[in-house]
């Protein structure tokens, strides 16, 4: 099945979209994928790099100063002594107040600040939901924090018992108590040593994966630039297939622009292509069935322009001989009469006074047959327009029927009326309607010959918009290659036939808006289809003003196409 244009149309912007899309889909996911390596790098392993670097630097400190007061603590110094030189009383060993201070400040902002900020740090990195190796790297970083806060608190007694509790003044301890202390501060001195190990190898291991994330970050960004560039390229690639696709889809509305001009100028016969399926072609074919609607239009137009002259030069020449007719006809009369008073006046022979008079009588019934034929001509070519008024089509069907009805009954035709009471009232002139379904009545006749069966239908249309006369027959039927030109002025197929009354009764139905269409099978008769414009019954009383012709005014140019203007299908004479 091929797209119509605007599938096509949306598809390709569909994929245009979905490819600028994708690419700027890939770029945002990258940047926010290398955002949030950044981050977890620089807010995250950085920051718990720099706490656990701090809290390094504060166990070295607290590790000098420890190794400074355990070397002190091995040398006591001497207080008091005897005058004669005999050794001294007690030994005694005292910490300054400095010293106590610092060590005091390096306790209490490991466990209180320093231990709770790496917390948060790595609790933050947790909470980035990171994958399952940087999962694997942050419990094991977790496990070794745990176990340096756990010696922080095992490692208090010893300090209280060293060095005092945090805030209490520099102990002095007695020559008996000094032993105990320094193996204590010995004691104390190695597990320090131990946390401050612990801390060089968590801040060693906080370098190495913030080196990594940085050779991360390179690689990523430098395949996210590549990556970018080879989707922006087949994004552009797909925009220019696009591109071409829309050109090639609408070339052939340049084609058709170029067809139309041609056709502007007078060229008929101009065609386009119109076999794809889409909106073009079907444009491609209203423009071919244009053109061919134009081309019959202008034949048509000649035509009526030509019968618009030939009605002319008929007006006239009927005006011109009507008259000599007349004269004619009358002195045939008078001469009739004068044969006949010298016939019975005289002894002329009766047999050649009778022959004359028959002569006589042949030349009258030919000239009101002349006569006939001129104001058929006349009707035909002056047809006033119709002055439209509200009128009961079913009474004046039923009126023309009983007008009509002897000459049927004579023919030996029979009558099937089906007129509904209910029949909206239709805009007619009622001279001119009636003169139209007299005309196809007598044409339903003259078919059926020697009897048959003549039926008629109304019923409402279009919502009640109008009214639909059928008048079918039981005749032969119109010959299939006569149905193209019986609504031809002067085409007739009868003997002795004028042609103009269907074109006559066309012209009337045409004036009243209407129209009319005929349908015929051979053997089985031919039936007439008339659509008149309805009224409703409170519409306005007073007709539609339309001013007749003068009735010596000659046929006009629109008169002959009116006559000529096609209602249907075609239809008999």
């Amino acid at each position: 099945m091929r797209l119509s244009i605007s599938a096509k149309i949306f598809l390709g912007f569909l994929v245009v979209l979905v490819s600028s899309g994708g690419v700027a889909t890939y770029g945002a996911v990258t940047v926010r994928s290398l955002g949030d390596e950044l981050r977890l790098v620089s807010r995250g392993y950085l920051e718990l790099r720099l706490q656990v670097a701090e809290m390094q630097t504060g166990q070295g400190n607290l590790l000098r100063v420890m190794s400074e007061q355990l070397v002190k603590l091995s040398r006591p110094t001497t207080e008091g002594g005897n005058s004669d030189g005999a050794p001294p009383a007690e030994t005694t060993w005292r910490m300054p107040r400095f010293i106590k201070f610092a060590i005091d400040e390096v306790r209490r902002t490991r466990l209180s600040q320093q231990m709770p900020k790496a917390f948060e740090h790595l609790a933050a990195l947790e909470n980035r939901r990171p994958s399952p190796e940087e999962q694997a790297l942050l419990h094991q970083l977790r496990r070794r924090l745990d176990n340096v806060a756990d010696q922080f608190r095992a490692d208090e007694p010893l300090f209280d018992e060293v060095y005092g509790r945090i805030g209490d003044a520099p102990r002095a301890p007695t020559a008996a108590e000094l032993e105990h202390i320094r193996t204590s501060a010995e004691q104390l001195l190695r597990r320090e040593r131990s946390i401050h190990r612990d801390l060089i190898q968590i801040s060693a291991e906080l370098r190495l994966r913030a080196q990594q994330a940085a050779l991360r970050l390179e690689e990523s960004e430098t395949r996210a630039a590549w990556a970018t560039m080879l989707l922006a390229v087949v994004a552009v690639l797909v925009g220019v297939a696009v591109m071409v696709m829309a050109t090639r889809t609408i070339r052939p509305l340049r084609r058709l622009a170029e067809r139309a001009k041609e056709i502007a100028r007078g060229d008929y016969a101009q065609r386009v292509d119109a076999s794809s399926n889409d909106e073009i072609g079907a444009l491609g074919r209203e423009f071919n069935q244009m053109a061919a609607a134009l081309e019959e239009r202008e034949q048509q137009l000649i035509r009526s322009e030509r019968l618009a002259a030939v009605g002319k030069i008929a007006a006239h020449i009927t005006h011109e001989v009507r008259n000599p007719l007349s004269s004619v006809g009358l002195n045939a009369e008078l001469l009739e009469e004068t044969v006949a008073r010298l016939a019975a006046s005289s002894s002329a022979d009766p047999a050649e006074a009778e022959e004359a008079r028959a002569l006589l009588r042949a030349i009258g019934k030919e000239v009101d047959r002349l006569t006939e034929i001129t104001e058929a001509y006349l009707r035909f070519a002056r047809l006033p327009r119709p002055r439209l008024e509200r009128e009961d089509l079913r009474a004046l069907v039923q009126a023309l029927l009983a007008f009509i009805q002897p000459e049927l009954a004579a023919a030996h035709i029979t009558v099937a009326a089906d007129l509904p009471p209910s029949l909206p009232p239709v805009l007619a002139d009622e001279n001119q309607l009636r003169q139209a379904l007299l005309n196809l009545l007598r044409n339903a006749k003259e078919a059926m010959g020697d009897g048959g069966r003549l039926t008629l239908r109304a019923r409402a249309i279009d919502a009640g918009a109008a009214v639909e006369l059928e008048i079918g027959d039981t005749g032969p039927g119109i010959p299939a290659e006569h149905l193209a030109k019986v609504f031809d002025p002067f085409f007739s197929t009868k003997e002795g036939g004028t042609g103009l009354g269907l074109a006559l009764t066309q012209q009337i139905i045409v004036e009243h808006g209407g129209a009319i269409a005929v349908t015929s099978v051979a053997g089985q008769g031919t039936t007439f289809r008339l659509r008149l414009p309805a009224t409703t019954p409170d519409a306005a009383d007073a007709p539609a003003a339309r001013t007749e012709s003068e009735e010596g005014d000659v046929p006009t140019q629109e008169s002959v196409a009116l006559a000529l203007a096609p209602g249907g299908p075609a239809e008999r004479s």
